[in-house]
């Protein structure tokens, strides 16, 4: 049986926090929740509201950052869980179940375009890989903000392999 390190909910936000911070070498007075990629903490309430009542947040889960991919749809990290939501839907992946990030699928504007998912501004299919082999794809911004997403978040597999959230 694996050793798993007992964390409370408010230890595995710190933990993706710092992640979160030290990929953008920043502290947290640096942002504001304007950001396309932030803390979710630092939304406003109102929006902070309507997003929770999506999530299904289980006992002792807390939501933690958000990747903004328009004015209704987002993607939201929780202690537990990666949340894609919008208004018609809401699609789960647990830490638990997931293995890694298949990153984003090449694209290009036209034959004479580079390829631009390194570039701001644009949206491309990125793939998040589950212990079963399935891969999911998720349109997420391209340029700093997706990459920030793919570099912070790629470590919640730790949370589903390491550790166990104490309830």
């Amino acid at each position: 049986m694996k050793n798993l390190i007992e964390m409370s909910a408010k230890q595995i936000k710190d933990r993706i926090e710092f992640w979160f911070l030290n990929y953008f070498n920043k502290s947290k007075t640096d942002f504001n929740g304007s950001e396309t990629f932030t803390l979710f903490e630092l939304l406003n309430k109102e929006l902070q509201s309507d997003i929770i009542k999506f999530l299904c947040l289980e006992q002792n889960e807390i939501p933690v950052l958000v990747l903004k991919i328009s004015q209704t749809e987002f993607i939201v990290n929780t202690t537990k869980k990666f949340v894609r939501i919008d208004t018609e839907s809401t699609e789960i992946i647990k830490y638990s179940e997931f293995k890694l990030h298949n990153g984003y699928k090449s694209f290009a504007l036209d034959k004479e375009e580079k390829i631009i998912n390194k570039h701001d501004g644009y949206h491309a299919d990125f793939g998040l890989v589950k212990k079963n082999g399935e891969v999911v794809y998720w349109k997420i911004p391209t340029g700093f903000p997706g990459y920030g997403f793919w570099n912070v978040t790629k470590k919640c597999e730790l949370i589903g392999r390491k550790f166990k959230l104490i309830e």
